[in-house]
């Protein structure tokens, strides 16, 4: 059953609450949670660990910034949101805007990439915040969903276009999506067998564990797998790309370009758009459990939280971070009652990341490719197409142009085009 926003209302706050929600939330937390939270944030961890990697990757990033995303963006999220079942993290759509707003001003693989990624974050996270603090959040009631569909369907081809080297063992491939397929297509006698046999793996080992032990991580095991096989066999020395060695340390902090404000004004309307996409997902996810729950949710108090994410993930080496359907699925269906979860799920993550920061040493990239074309492949929901060209002509339109948007021009433009026709 369809439950509007405004039927879960949450009391009016003064200003200074926003900010000082942790005080409130570990001051009434029930300590016999805990143990539940707990195991929850054990499942979600190890969804978030490899996931943070493929989608840093995603965006053209090292694996490490989506690592710190990840951790950061967990606990600050949890922290000062108001949904006891999301979960805030990096996502497979925003790391797509973050590389296509940056590659049009910045040279990919360079320091001031990476920095700009961080910055981007900011100015995103600042724009969140101003808007929490001015009771803006009803505004998401007005866009339709539509943009989301349309979008993560467009998001979904880039991907698994841009992925496609990476499965096949191939160097490199054009900026477009037809010019990824076709240099594929024509270059397959270059295919790196013992990289598309890893790719391949992934893919198998994933969709098998999903049909018969759902229950199970399949993309980390999928992951160790291939990695044993490459350790084993020395396939680095065939050719095979590996990621290379992880972080080894707390998620430092970076000084960002904040009085550049050529690079500012550049990156103004891809903050607009990261603003928009990232506090869309976020609500669609907090509403969805909200629904099951019977939680009343604050909107202005989850913009300020996701701001505060979003403006820590920018200053301690990440990128944008937004709430995430599939790890939120995760954290509910795994018994998470609190955003105490989330918070402990990051902290996990970064345990894990201290102690397997060389594993990274032999982790096949056409592994991770393979496990990037099956998320490629999820987000786009035929299902609910289908259903919006049934019973909406509007809302067709919309998704269409914001789909075509997406795999045709840059996406910050098309992301906030379909918003606009949408309001």
């Amino acid at each position: 059953m369809d439950v509007r926003w405004d039927a879960l209302p949450a009391p009016i706050k003064q200003t200074s609450s926003y900010f000082t929600e942790p005080v409130a939330f570990l001051r009434t937390y029930n300590r016999a949670l805990l143990r539940q939270d707990a195991m929850a944030a054990l499942t979600v961890a190890v969804v978030l660990l490899p996931q943070s990697i493929a989608f840093a990757l995603i965006a053209g990033l090292p694996p490490a910034m989506g690592l710190y995303a990840g951790v950061v963006g967990s606990i600050v999220g949890a922290l000062w949101g108001s949904s006891n079942q999301g979960h805030t993290g990096p996502t497979s759509a925003l790391s797509l805007l973050v590389l296509s707003s940056l590659v049009a001003y910045v040279q990919p693989d360079t320091a001031q990439f990476f920095v700009a990624a961080g910055l981007l974050a900011v100015m995103a996270g600042l724009l969140q915040i101003i808007m929490g603090i001015a009771r803006l959040g009803m505004l998401v009631n007005f866009v339709s969903d539509a943009v989301i569909v349309g979008f993560a369907a467009g998001a979904g081809v880039l991907i698994g276009a841009g992925e496609l080297r990476h499965f096949f063992g191939i160097s490199d491939a054009p900026p477009d999506v037809a010019g990824r397929v076709i240099n594929v297509v024509t270059r397959l006698d270059e295919t790196n067998l013992y990289a598309l046999a890893l790719g391949v793996l992934s893919l198998v080992v994933i969709l098998a564990i999903r049909r018969y032990r759902p229950r199970l991580p399949g993309t980390l095991i999928a992951l160790i797998v291939a990695t044993v096989i490459l350790f084993i066999f020395r396939l680095d020395q065939a050719g095979v790309a590996v990621l290379g060695q992880l972080p080894s340390s707390l998620p430092p902090f970076s000084p960002l370009p904040i009085l550049n404000f050529e690079l500012i004004g550049l990156l103004s309307t891809s903050a607009l758009a990261v603003t928009a996409i990232g506090l869309i997902q976020t609500m669609a996810v907090a509403r969805a459990f909200a629904v099951q729950t019977g939680e009343r949710l604050d909107s202005n108090q989850e913009f300020v939280g996701q701001g505060l994410a979003n403006v820590a993930a920018g200053l301690f080496s990440g990128f944008p971070v937004s709430g995430s359907f599939s790890r939120s699925a995760v954290n509910f269906e795994a018994g998470a009652r609190t955003r105490m979860s989330a918070l402990l799920s990051g902290l996990f993550v970064l345990v894990a990341m201290l102690i397997l920061g060389p594993v990274g040493s032999y982790l096949p990239r056409a592994a991770l490719a393979g496990v990037l074309l099956i998320i490629a492949y999820n987000m786009i929901d035929r299902r609910e197409m289908v259903r919006i060209f049934q019973s909406s002509r509007g809302d067709a339109v919309i998704m269409l142009v914001t789909f075509l948007g997406t795999v045709f021009l840059p996406i910050q433009f098309a992301v906030l085009k379909g918003i606009l026709i949408s309001l």
